[in-house]
């Protein structure tokens, strides 16, 4: 078969046209391909024809171009369709002069690309245009190494317009023997939040009724908004203060405004993620491997490209990239980064600034006085290597400020503060400490720790609040080391020197390290220690053994130099959500005397139980001197837009998970594992997940191994962002689970067959609409639906369209029999 006869059976692809004529409309403008000297006979058909043809950068497909073939056999097509494959291919310089040069010729020929570092041509035997891009010509290009894969648009469930809850949490000791016998007052810790239009009231109490002196006590109340487009926090109230470097935490009532990427946006990885260009003249295969370990192959075509966020490591990180291209050459590039977690990458900022008086706490709550104070802190990555930051702190009694940063390097990471101050009656000081790091990688799974610091405070240095400063040395010096010498066994070495200051003797010490894992269920761990301050010299020990029963359960015996100390402690956790419970149990020897404990959790459906036993006796375990009983309890009230519930307590955010009607009451399980679940239904008919984290994603998982036959339970999870606090009312099952089968007649009785529909619910038309296909014979058969009207409309010519009824007690499968188009059953 010829090439001619190739392409013109093409079919609807083929189209007679006139020649191609030079135009100086842009839109109009034509990309012209010479043939080559021996591609003769291209087409010998007399007159143009039109085909569809792909374009291909090497082996790499651009997309489709509608190409016309001469009777001369060039080929050409649409200039601006060339310009708009080649402008995310060629840098953006190239692409300004090939636009340049249409305009002022009206169309694009071999020469004009070739003068850019493009060459053309059309392959009549593959019918596809090919272009060949040189690699000094093409535009950078990014890969994205990191694990987390680019995705469409995700639909989260809306949280509930008005939420709440109420922690209660509360403990009674009963002293069998002691001092204070008998029971004591019960104390309740209460916390909860409100959540309104996007905004948060939180508080904080405690309760002990017939306790002497005050029985209630607030200890915190607040309005909260996060502005999400801007990752800031405002908060109004009692303030809950952050510090950094020297930094006290003062309390403040006031005003607040924040940003934690902890808090705010938790997903996003903050700390650089590197970023390395190289250049490819032929098509290649890259392989990167990040201390020793591969984490993505590549195939490339020419070009320049910028590899970024690198999966690193705290730590050292190195990095090899091994080039093998398609003649068999091998290059491979090696280098070093450092990363701290205290990093911020380029561009990003974390700060916290409050202002207001001061409020101590008191008997009764906070203690507003007239007292202005201010803290805050601003820190920036200035580049993936540095970043800085500066703090401030102030109050009518006297001031502090000073400066951080931290510097990657390849050697490892520094890190430093300094700070000044002046505290009224007390005078004026500094402080600064410099730090350290280096983690030496030996292996894919092993590394050695190295560290160091200096701190050194003047006499009189204080943050604000501190009241009369302490600070008995004038310089503290520490190192470290510490070395996975093997898979099982690791040690290090530490030593500190503290310089006394006004009579404070200097204290040296120095510590070693070690662990040994004989067996995957025993293992054993040291701490030496040598020690001399002003009173000697001294010399201490501790040893522990623990010895791993099962999954859950282990036994461990400890030996402390320090009085001679000896424990065996027992401990087993089983289970995790609904029926979980935990336990553990002592018993120790020292010098002083001896004891022994036991302590236990059960997580119920609806509360946490928890006890706790402490006793102690003689060093012979003879004579009983002391016992003391602990009761705990915790459990939650919760509200998600009129829905009210009863479960463990709530961290943050919170779900009432409740069952729809159809249901009949069914039990349903909440992120059920085997046997158990976090929560479910029961007889309250709501279940509660309270261990949401805001801003973090999570799947609820739904379950009903009891629902009726046939009931819907949609997708079977519920997919959530939770904000701040934030409740949701989640409804499983619905309305949607009737099943109907029919048959679908013309206007003249006979069956509509083969023919595609959907059935549109009236009453909720923005519903998507459920598809449906009739067989031969005109059956249909849908699911999905509820009670009530729809309308079923095909997709033929003249968009048929049947009522559909379905009863308001229908369950299950409903057979409604022969429908009839409307408009003849109208008449």
């Amino acid at each position: 078969m010829t090439v001619a006869t190739s392409a013109l059976m093409l079919g609807s692809c083929l189209a007679s046209v006139p020649a191609a004529a030079q135009t100086t409309d842009p839109t109009q403008a034509r990309v012209v391909i010479d043939p080559d000297a021996n591609a003769s006979g291209i087409n010998p058909t007399g007159r143009a024809i039109v085909l569809t043809a792909p374009v291909m950068d090497g082996q790499t497909y651009l997309g489709d171009a509608t190409v016309t073939l001469d009777t001369d056999g060039r080929a050409s097509f649409a200039a601006a369709r060339l310009l708009a494959l080649l402008e995310p291919r060629i840098s953006a310089t190239l692409i300004t002069t090939l636009r340049t040069r249409l305009t002022a010729q009206g169309k694009l020929e071999r020469a004009d690309l070739q003068g850019v570092g493009v060459t053309i041509r059309y392959d009549p035997q593959a019918l596809q245009v090919t272009l060949d891009v040189a690699a000094t010509s093409r535009a950078s290009r990014s890969l994205v190494l990191s694990d987390t894969l680019s995705r469409g648009p995700v639909t989260y469930t809306a949280p509930a317009g008005l939420s709440a809850y109420l922690n209660i949490r509360g403990s009674v000791d009963w002293v069998q023997q002691g001092p204070d016998n008998g029971v004591a007052a019960p104390v309740t810790f209460l916390d909860g939040a409100i959540r309104a239009g996007g905004v948060v009231l939180e508080g904080e109490a405690n309760w002990q009724a017939g306790a002497a002196g005050v029985d209630f006590q607030r200890r915190g109340t607040r309005l909260i908004y996060d502005d999400r487009g801007n990752l800031v926090r405002w908060t109004a109230g009692d303030l809950q203060t952050l510090a950094r470097g020297f930094q006290s935490a003062p309390e403040i009532a006031g005003l607040s405004v924040s940003r934690f990427y902890s808090l705010l946006d938790p997903q996003t990885i903050i700390r650089p993620r590197g970023t390395r260009s190289f250049q490819l003249d032929r098509r290649s295969t890259i392989e990167v491997r990040v201390n020793d370990q591969l984490v993505r192959r590549l195939e490339l075509d020419p070009g320049t490209f910028d590899l970024r966020d690198f999966p690193f490591t705290q730590g050292a990180n190195d990095v090899r990239l091994t080039i093998t291209d398609d003649a068999g050459r091998v290059q491979s590039f090696d280098f070093n980064i450092f990363l701290d977690q205290s990093q911020l990458a380029s561009g990003l900022s974390e700060f916290g600034l409050y202002l207001g008086s001061r409020a101590p706490l008191g008997a009764r709550g906070p203690i507003y006085t007239d007292d202005l104070a201010f803290s805050g802190f601003y820190r920036r990555g200035v580049s993936d290597r540095l970043t800085l930051g500066a703090n401030a702190q102030a109050d009518g009694n006297g001031w502090m400020g000073g400066v951080e940063t931290v510097v990657a390097t390849p050697v490892g990471s520094f890190g430093g503060f300094a700070s000044a101050s002046h505290v009224n009656g007390v005078g004026s000081g500094w402080a600064s400490i410099l730090t350290f790091q280096r983690t030496i990688t030996r292996s894919a799974d092993r590394a050695d720790a190295l560290s160091f610091s200096l701190e050194t405070r003047t006499r009189n240095f204080s943050p604000i609040g501190a009241g009369q400063p302490f600070n008995p040395y004038g310089i503290i010096v520490g190192a470290s080391y510490n070395s996975a010498l093997t898979e099982t066994i690791y040690a290090g070495i530490d030593a500190r020197y503290s310089k006394g200051r006004d009579g404070e003797p200097d204290v040296r010490s120095i510590r070693a390290t070690g662990g040994w894992r004989p067996l995957p269920q025993l293992s054993f761990t040291s701490d030496l220690t040598y020690e001399r301050d002003g009173r000697g010299g001294r010399f201490t020990a501790f040893l522990s053994l623990t010895y791993r029963l099962d999954r859950s359960s282990s036994l461990r015996s400890d030996f402390d130099s320090r009085n001679n100390r000896g424990r065996l402690t027992y401990q087993t956790y089983h289970g995790t959500g609904t029926g979980a419970y935990n336990f553990s149990a002592d018993i120790e020897r020292s010098d002083i005397g001896a004891g022994a404990n036991a302590s236990g959790v059960y997580y119920a459906n609806r509360a946490e139980l928890g006890f706790s036993h402490f006793g102690t006796f003689d060093r012979d375990l003879g004579r009983s001197t002391g016992q003391r009983t602990s009761l705990r309890f915790g459990t939650a009230l919760a509200m998600a837009d009129g829905s009210f519930t009863v479960g463990r307590p709530i961290n943050d955010a919170f779900a009432i998970v409740r069952p729809h009607p159809s249901l009949k009451g069914a039990d349903i399980l909440v992120d059920a594992v085997g046997t158990t679940s976090a929560a479910n239904t029961g007889a309250l008919g709501t279940a509660l997940q309270p261990s949401l984290s805001s801003y973090s994603e999570r799947n609820v998982l739904v379950t009903a191994p009891d629902a009726p036959l046939g009931a819907n339970l949609g997708e079977g999870s519920f997919r959530l962002l939770p904000p701040y606090r934030g409740g949701y009312r989640l409804t499983v099952g619905s309305d949607y689970m009737v099943s109907v089968v029919g048959r679908l007649l013309g206007p003249t009785g006979d069956p509509i067959a083969l023919v595609a529909g959907t059935a549109t619910e009236e009453a909720h038309p923005e519903r998507e609409p459920v598809p449906l296909f009739t067989n031969s014979a005109g059956r249909f058969g849908v699911t999905g639906l509820a009670p009530g009207r729809w309308r079923i409309t095909l997709v033929d010519l003249d968009k048929t369209s049947f009522d559909l009824v379905i009863a308001k007690d229908a369950q299950a499968t409903v057979a409604i029999g022969d429908l009839r188009p409307r408009a003849a059953a109208e008449k």
